[in-house]
């Protein structure tokens, strides 16, 4: 299973600067060719790190906010070549899919020249592409927004945008690579966003075999989530690495992580 990073950035300030790119990030297994949050910047950050879009089978969104749904319809425009194939799978939730008086929807056209689409909740299975998709619940402003552990070759884990709350590890535990979004560094306000701190906990709790932190918020970069990451990993004893963009990772059988 790879997991590459197309953008790291993640929150409105860094997001309308681009210091780091919001253009979510892609998995790949056996099965699978996902892209997850395309945000600003997705078609252009594709291109630059060589992802053919043509090549998609899945797309998974978390939830409504801009910096994870804004080129949304325009990666599923290159999955389908230019909207003449009916193909791919999206899982969302009802704010990105039906729209709702506080967000915009995803146009009838671009649902219509998918393969299927999900409306999804917490705590519901998805099968599809031979490959096991359980949605997780998120503590954050944009209420409907959903995580995600999948299983292929591996078992991913992804937070989406949360604050901790008690028990969110039973979600994740025992994990091959646990993606975590922590926007925020050590000792903040969440706000509806995971801390540092929190991240400990989390690692600590769910016990994955690798900790990947992404989508940070301006507190975060200029060198704080490389630092951060080294005090959760001394703590926790688990590898812990704040990825930057462009990076890909594979989470191979013997090793537990090797970078390209």
């Amino acid at each position: 299973m790879k997991v590459t990073f197309l953008g790291t950035g993640g929150g409105r300030f860094v997001m309308i600067n681009q210091i780091r790119a919001t253009a979510g990030f892609m998995v790949e297994s056996k099965n699978l060719r996902m892209f997850v949050d395309p945000g600003p910047g997705a078609l252009i950050m594709a291109k630059k790190y060589g992802i053919k879009l043509n090549k998609l089978n899945s797309i998974f969104v978390s939830h409504a906010h801009l910096d994870h749904c804004n080129d949304l319809e325009v990666i599923i425009e290159a999955m389908t070549y230019g909207a003449t194939e009916k193909k791919g799978f999206l899982i969302s939730n009802e704010n990105v899919i039906k729209g709702s008086e506080e967000f915009g929807a995803i146009s009838g056209y671009h649902l219509n020249i998918l393969e299927k689409y999900y409306i999804a909740k917490p705590d519901e299975e998805f099968n599809f592409l031979n490959i096991k998709l359980k949605t997780t619940r998120c503590k954050h402003d944009e209420t409907k927004c959903i995580g995600f552990v999948l299983e292929d070759e591996k078992k991913l884990g992804y937070t989406a945008d949360t604050e901790y709350y008690e028990g969110l590890e039973n979600y994740f535990e025992n994990c091959d690579c646990l993606i975590i979004n922590c926007l925020r560094p050590w000792n903040s306000k969440p706000y509806g966003h995971m801390t540092s701190d929190k991240a400990k906990i989390l690692i600590e709790r769910a016990s994955p075999k690798l900790a990947i932190l992404q989508h940070f918020g301006m507190k975060m970069i200029f060198g704080r989530a490389e630092k951060d990451a080294k005090l959760i990993e001394k703590e926790t004893g688990i590898k812990t690495i704040a990825a930057k963009d462009g990076e890909s990772y594979e989470i191979e059988e013997e090793k537990t992580l090797s970078e390209f």
